[in-house]
């Protein structure tokens, strides 16, 4: 029986569909059941609403333990999907209890049922900063004295967690992905760049990152369990690229005008902090901090090397992700 942690959401939902064509058991949670119509509605776009009734589904939160010990019944291999996305300092609290301890508590009861492997989905977030060399890779180690954000804080004790279940003797796979990109939920947050440039976009950040197809994630989940390799991280991009060439292959594929502005460092300074003073309202969140303001002008690269190498993982282009989520008016 494989359990799936985050099925409701862009990767997870892409990961059933995938694990559907199997012959092994299904499990997944939700706590959320109106979620349930949109995964259901994502199979039958891909025309495999059939392969929706394979999937069993348990109400549940990663952070409830009574709910989970019922979830993990005769689950043999686990994907941890499940996690809080959010940038906003003021949400740090919430960020420890779903990321942290409820990593804690998967790491916990795959220990307890004797589960096979666990593959947890990271972040590069947690990736830390190379100062004497261009490219980030899986040698590459978290610097805690740096200012990081309260994500990468968050995700990165998830890690830990998974970690000291392999002092425990479980058996895991961590994959840190860099920005997915990928059709089937509007909602995710990636699919922001779409929708700035429908409404007209004139200004692109002067920094890089590194995007990956939904697809390929999915590819190095099901790879990553399925091969006989453990308590090993893998870095999973499919290219590094300027947000100005990405927002423009974005606009290229919408058939929209192309940001044409840079930003400069003063005006994201200026803009970070008119976010902090608009976010003192109550009903107001943050949209932009000074740690993200830094990550638009800094350009970072990573390498997907090691994963090519031991995975096999045979990476799609951008151009062709962006224009199959233009194609299917998934944004």
């Amino acid at each position: 029986m494989i359990l799936v942690t985050g099925g409701t959401g862009l990767i997870g939902a892409h990961l059933l569909l995938k694990l559907s064509h199997s012959e092994e058991k299904i499990r997944a949670i939700y706590r959320n059941e109106a979620k349930l119509s949109f995964v259901k509605d994502f199979f039958s776009s891909e025309g495999k609403a059939i392969q929706y009734d394979k999937i069993e589904w348990i109400p549940a939160d990663i952070t409830d333990i009574p709910a989970l010990e019922i979830a993990f019944e005769n689950v043999t291999h686990v994907y941890h999907c499940a996690g809080l996305i959010s940038f906003d300092p003021s949400e740090y609290r919430q960020l420890r209890k779903t990321n942290i301890e409820g990593t804690a508590n998967i790491v916990n009861l795959c220990i307890a049922n004797a589960v096979k492997k666990l593959c947890y989905l990271s972040s590069i977030a947690t990736l830390g900063d190379k100062v004497t060399l261009d490219t980030i890779d899986e040698t590459t180690y978290w610097n805690p004295e740096a200012e990081n954000n309260v994500y990468a804080i968050t995700k990165f004790g998830a890690e830990m967690e998974v970690w000291r279940g392999t002092q425990e003797g479980l058996p895991v796979i961590i994959l840190n992905p860099g920005v997915v990109l990928g059709e089937g939920f509007k909602e995710a947050p990636s699919l922001a760049f779409f929708k700035m440039i429908e409404n007209g976009l004139s200004h692109y950040p002067p920094g890089s990152t590194a995007f990956v197809d939904v697809k390929n994630v999915v590819e190095a989940l099901v790879q990553g369990m399925q091969a006989n390799i453990v308590n090993e991280r893998f870095i999973v991009i499919g290219a590094n690229m300027s947000y100005k060439k990405t927002l423009h292959t974005i606009a290229e594929a919408l058939n929209k005008k192309q940001p044409s502005r840079a930003l400069t460092k003063w005006q994201l300074s200026l803009l970070w902090r008119l976010d902090w003073l608009l976010a003192l309202f109550p009903w107001r969140k943050r949209k932009l901090t000074k740690n993200a303001a830094h990550s638009l002008i800094t350009k970072t690269m990573y390498s997907n090397a090691k994963i090519q190498d031991k995975l096999h993982v045979k990476f799609i282009p951008l151009e062709e992700t962006i224009k199959r989520i233009v194609a299917k008016n998934a944004y």
